[in-house]
């Protein structure tokens, strides 16, 4: 083989450096279109996070180190030019009430290394209260430290759109209650006022009668006799519209118990939440179906949870705790618990508190519980209340299982 010629080097030279220098500008230009690529990615996730209030983070649980998204930072309220991100700063806006339960999540999602998902309160610097939702899971891909990743979703408005919607909901039944109490009223008015005008006559003449020098003694019996005849009247009138709100077209259906209730504490988590309660449930795991009319039996129970939640509102020495338990028993019924932490029983008015109109709150109309037993009752089953052996009250009921209403 023949050398080369030194201007056939130089050539050779030159025309690797082109191809070099070729290379490093196609290498240069991909590297620019795919961090050009990656900012309008970023900048697409952001706004997307942006309009869906979804912010997202990392959480290292060893050293505590975390990263979050500008939407996250948006919406616990910091500034990402400003401030850098920890775990301290987050839990700093949490909601003093809700702090226990957000350390707790967190401790036991990280022992489990488990899913997590949960909702809790922010307070941002001017006082402002945010409702959140955080989902987290272990990051598999991570080989040194254990890390959770995660979103954090900003449900205020809905939480506030379920709020309004409560109120609605308890202002029409509201309207309803005091429509169907002016609707009985003027029943009982109408029904009752004759028999009861007919027992003032007759009392004014038995006094008339027995008042003489010589009483009348046969006009004065014969006047006892319409007095009880005109009170048997007006009995039988109370007893009917009795009858009538009883059976006002009740649906018997199979209904499972303990799905009920769940509903009704779906319900209620509003009202739960605001009143700074504890909700602990022990539903049977067994299957417990009882025949009746679900609605009724819903609006008992939604009485009876109202009822611990008022009873515990001035409580602050003590945990604000409400407990719902379900059993079957062997009797054949379905027994349900619904026990608080509040006030207690009255001594003096504890007999009194199923009374129809008897009340011990300011506002309360005293037909809340009353209609309770009526229900019940008309399940075939029974309402009773007693005194827990700490602090507050336990409110029992029952009513048949499916298979002993058939037996």
């Amino acid at each position: 083989m023949l050398p080369m010629r030194e201007s056939e080097i130089v050539d050779a030279i030159l025309l690797e450096n082109t191809r070099l220098a070729a290379e490093l500008i196609a290498e240069r230009d991909a590297r620019r279109k795919a961090e050009m690529a990656l900012r309008a990615s970023e900048a697409s996730v952001s706004e997307m996070q942006r309009i869906s209030r979804t912010g997202s983070w990392r959480w290292n649980v060893r050293t505590g180190a975390v990263q979050w998204s500008v939407e996250h930072f948006r919406i616990f309220g910091f500034d990402p030019a400003f401030e850098q991100p920890s775990y301290a700063k987050y839990m700093q806006r949490i909601h003093p009430e809700d702090h226990f339960s957000v350390e707790r999540t967190l401790a036991e999602a990280s022992l489990k290394k488990s899913m997590f998902s949960h909702e809790y309160r922010i307070v941002l610097p001017d006082g402002s209260i945010k409702h959140v939702q955080s989902t987290g899971h272990p990051d598999e891909n991570t080989s040194s430290d254990p890390e959770f990743v995660g979103t954090v979703l900003d449900i205020t408005e809905r939480r506030h759109a379920e709020e309004a919607a409560r109120r609605a909901q308890a202002a029409l039944a509201r309207l309803t209650r005091l429509s169907t109490v002016g609707e009985l009223a003027g029943s009982i008015i109408h029904e009752v006022i004759q028999p009861l005008t007919a027992i003032v006559t007759n009392a004014e003449a038995c006094l008339s009668w027995l008042g003489r020098e010589q009483p009348d003694l046969g006009k004065a019996r014969s006047t006892i006799s319409d007095l009880v005849r005109d009170g048997q009247r007006a009995a039988d009138v109370l007893k009917g519209l009795r009858a009538l709100v009883r059976g006002s077209g009740s649906e018997m259906t199979k209904v499972d118990i303990n799905d009920a209730i769940l509903e009704v504490l779906t319900l209620l988590h509003n009202e739960l939440q605001g009143g700074g309660v504890v909700l602990q449930t022990d539903l049977s795991a067994d299957d417990i179906p009882i025949l009746g009319d679900r609605i009724q039996l819903q609006q008992v129970l939604l009485n009876l949870v109202r009822n611990g939640i008022e009873a515990m509102s001035t409580i602050s020495d003590r945990p604000r705790v409400l407990r719902i338990r379900s059993d079957p028993t062997e009797n054949g019924e379905a027994l349900i618990a619904v026990e608080d932490t509040g006030v207690g029983l009255d001594p003096v008015s504890a007999d009194r508190i199923f009374d129809p109109l008897f009340t011990t709150k300011l506002d309360g109309m005293g037909m809340g519980l009353s209609i309770c037993r009526s229900i019940v009752e008309a399940h075939r089953g029974r309402l009773w209340a007693s005194p827990t052996l700490a602090h507050g009250t336990v409110l029992r009921f029952t009513v048949p299982l499916v298979a002993a209403v058939n037996a």
